[in-house]
């Protein structure tokens, strides 16, 4: 086969060349085509990949697409981003809610009560309404007070840790 043939074929020429196969010709232009297909259906597929990342994570197509290089799958760019796209623990929130569940459960027995744990309860109580822990006539009050406390810190520790674990 002669060298000009060689040539043609690696360029993908569509003329007739004397001692070239024409079979071959029509090989590689059909392998030119497939490549041309499959990098414009690539092409609507990262279009489309880049659109799911902008409207998931409300990014501009620029940020989507350098994270849809960084990590390939759209899937894998979401869960990454949302890992560095966290916002902070909010302390003070979750306190918040912790009070406000305690309040609706009543003394939880941490410090132990006499017959009736009256004084326990009272303690708890007038924390979780007044906001703050005294201290009263008696130490099961005092208790009360100190576990109302108490039970809010374990709570919060608590959130933080389903918090860090991505489970909020």
């Amino acid at each position: 086969m002669s060298d000009r043939c060689n040539i043609e074929q690696r360029h993908a020429s569509y003329s007739h060349q004397p001692g070239c196969s024409r079979r071959k010709r029509v090989h590689i232009v059909g392998i030119v085509c497939a490549g041309a297909l499959f990098l414009a259906s690539c092409s609507d597929e990262a279009s489309d990949d880049i659109q799911y990342l902008t409207e998931e994570l409300d990014v501009s197509e620029d940020e989507a697409r350098e994270l849809l290089e960084e990590y390939g799958d759209p899937d894998d760019a979401i869960g990454e981003y949302d890992d560095v796209a966290q916002e902070p623990f909010d302390e003070e929130r979750a306190a918040a809610a912790a009070e406000e569940d305690l309040a609706a459960e009543g003394y939880d027995l941490r410090y132990g009560c006499t017959a009736d744990c009256s004084g326990h309860e009272a303690g708890w109580q007038w924390r979780a309404e007044q906001g703050y822990a005294t201290p009263g006539y008696s130490d099961s009050f005092d208790e009360g007070g100190r576990a109302f406390d108490e039970a809010i810190e374990e709570r919060v520790d608590h959130m933080r840790q389903r918090f860090d674990e991505g489970d909020y």
